[in-house]
This record gives structure tokens, C-alpha cells and sequence, in this order.
């Protein structure tokens, strides 16, 4: 049963990661947000997507190179760790 949970928990963090990553290339376009569809989907992934960039903003400082923003990828690592943690928690219950 704790099996399912942790599977669940992975399949969450592998679509929030691609959610994560629509939203960073969605921020790169100029998108009017009284465009009906666009602006509809890029206050979607922002709702979704803020708030845990900028928890992760508070903690860590910017990584940028040049006109380059890397910080995104802080938020990538963290959801690697704790999918690495997940897929390690799964082998150990499944020794018991």
C-alpha cells in the first residue's frame, strides 16, 4: 500500500517537472495576458510554479551568468533529491 504512495509521489514530481519546464519556456515569450488561450496557460503554470521558485528563491541566492538565469535549475535538483529519495525509500520497503 506504501508502495502505491511513493509511486503516486514519484509520478507527481515527474509531471510537476514538466509542468515547471513549460513554465520556464512560456516565461520566455511575450505573452499578453488578455490573450485568451496564452494568457490563460501562462497564469496557470505561474499559479502553479511561483510559489515553490520563489521559496526556493528565498533560501538559495540567483545563479546568473552574463544576462544567463540559472536558478531555475534549482528547483530541477531539488525535484531530482527528492525522486532519488522516493525510488531509495521504494527499494527499502520493498526488502521488507
Amino acid at each position: 500500500m506504501l508502495g502505491y504512495v511513493f509511486l503516486y509521489l514519484m509520478v507527481a514530481l515527474e509531471v510537476y517537472s514538466w509542468i515547471f519546464f513549460a513554465y520556464i519556456i512560456i516565461s520566455w515569450l511575450p505573452i499578453n495576458d488578455s490573450d485568451p488561450i496564452l494568457g490563460r496557460i501562462s497564469r496557470f503554470l505561474s499559479a502553479l510554479c511561483e510559489p515553490v521558485y520563489n521559496a526556493v528563491m528565498r533560501i538559495l541566492p540567483p545563479l546568473r551568468f552574463g544576462m544567463l538565469d540559472f536558478s531555475p535549475m534549482y528547483v530541477f535538483l531539488l525535484i531530482y533529491l527528492l525522486r532519488l529519495v522516493l525510488s531509495r525509500a521504494m527499494m527499502w520497503l520493498a526488502t521488507l
